[in-house]
């Protein structure tokens, strides 16, 4: 398990042994392997991506110009935690990869409403879906919905919109 084997370590050592076993784990999972397929990338992409562990950020995961930048706090997470926010980056990733020199319009939507926030959530509860429990992901969403102050009278559509991709 990678929390007794890293916890050891010094700290920018556990950071980087942590990103390339999450990398790793990432790259093996199918959901991974849809989104590059979708995103015509080899899955040996993810070698070239800079994935950061920072205390730097105020939001659990991040990514400026095709980097991902994760909060140390999730250097304490199960590795499915850490990959599930890793997947969700990586979507954005290569949404900028094949965005890029363009202006992005959607930046003063609503969080939860821009397509590519949607479609980042999309594989990161599919990939979440394959490693919990339908009752986990089920409170997951609820409450990324609640989080994000989604109106009461759109929730049930915001949630199937998220969960689009089970339906895949």
């Amino acid at each position: 398990m990678i929390e007794v084997f890293a916890a050891k370590k010094k700290p920018l050592e556990k950071k980087t042994i942590i990103a390339a076993k999450v990398k790793s784990y990432i790259k093996s999972d199918e959901v991974y392997r849809d989104l590059c397929e979708e995103y015509d990338q080899d899955p040996d992409i993810i070698d070239g991506i800079s994935v950061i562990f920072t205390d730097d950020i105020d939001v659990t995961a991040k990514t400026i110009n095709a980097k991902v930048f994760l909060n140390s706090a999730l250097l304490d997470e199960k590795i499915q935690i850490i990959g599930r926010y890793l997947l969700h980056e990586l979507t954005h990733c290569f949404q900028h990869m094949e965005k890029e020199g363009r202006k992005n319009k959607q930046k003063n939507k609503i969080y939860l409403n821009r397509p590519e926030e949607i479609e980042a959530f999309q594989y990161q509860i599919k990939f979440d879906s394959d490693k919990r429990s339908e009752k986990d992901v089920n409170k997951y969403v609820n409450n990324l919905i609640s989080y994000h102050k989604t109106p009461k009278e759109e929730r049930k559509q915001k949630k199937e919109q998220l969960m689009q991709k089970l339906r895949e």
